[in-house]
């Protein structure tokens, strides 16, 4: 496929945690169709994926590095779990400053911007210029998983509970095409039977909620893709990137006629 450079194409990565690691599939699968992204967008662990890529790294490195520290990152979150505390960024943040070759926007190959949540207004805060890593904490700041991230004065949560698909910034930016990756549980359509069991109501709750904010921006996407992920298991980076790959692929037809 010859990519037609008329267009302008962003790519926006939505918050995930763990199942992020679908989005390097996806960029394999971009890749392989030979689309050249002009701009990155994402929140949490899409941000993660959208800097360290707009860096340089391509699918194979990323997922290499995902396989490297997934042992870490899972038993991070498992220690957090058993205990009922919280963890600190920087156990996960240094390793990846190392795999990083920049500290700051300007210096990256490809635009990139970042959603992070305002602690004090819950107002999403978009960040593309200066230090990178102050933001980027912030967007990945998991809750219950890690503490409030500090930086320019501002107290930030992750990027999940207020722009976790970052669409109309790419739009704001010049984009005249957006790719959206979306690794939200899609609602199901089927009659919704009550449960009197608490965890599935939460998990009910939780995907209504996800769903209705990042709703609207996937709506001003010109293609969403969205992986089914379920039954991957957490510590296998190689399932969840498959899954992402399988689902780009799956809409080639729709990515080469957008890019016409």
């Amino acid at each position: 496929m010859t990519t037609c450079k008329k267009q302008k194409v962003g790519l926006a990565l939505s918050a995930s945690g763990v199942p992020g690691y679908a989005h390097i599939g996806v960029l394999r699968a971009l890749e392989d169709l030979h689309v050249q992204i002009d701009l990155l967008s994402g929140a949490s662990m899409g941000a993660v994926v959208a800097v360290f890529n707009a860096a340089g790294l391509d699918s194979a490195a990323l997922e290499a590095l995902s396989v490297k520290h997934a042992a870490q990152v899972a038993m991070l979150l498992a220690s957090v779990i058993s205990v009922g505390g919280l963890t600190t960024p920087l156990r996960l943040r240094a390793p990846l400053r190392k795999a990083l070759p920049v500290t700051v926007f300007e210096a990256l190959q490809k635009p990139v911007c970042i959603a992070a949540t305002d602690a004090q207004t819950g107002r999403a805060i978009v960040f593309d210029s200066g230090d990178i890593w102050g933001p980027l904490s912030g967007s990945f700041c998991l809750p219950g998983v890690f503490p409030v991230a500090e930086f320019g004065g501002q107290y930030l949560l992750d990027g999940d509970m207020s722009l976790p698909v970052p669409v109309t910034e790419l739009r704001k930016r010049g984009a005249t095409r957006v790719i959206a990756v979306s690794l939200y549980d899609p609602l199901q359509q089927e009659e919704y039977k009550p449960s009197l069991n608490v965890p599935k109501v939460l998990e009910r709750s939780l995907n209504l909620m996800l769903n209705n904010i990042a709703g609207p921006e996937l709506e001003k996407a010109d293609l969403v893709i969205q992986p089914d992920l379920k039954g991957c298991e957490p510590s296998n980076v190689h399932e969840y990137v498959v899954r992402g790959y399988d689902a780009a692929m799956s809409r080639k037809a729709e990515i080469e006629a957008l890019l016409a």
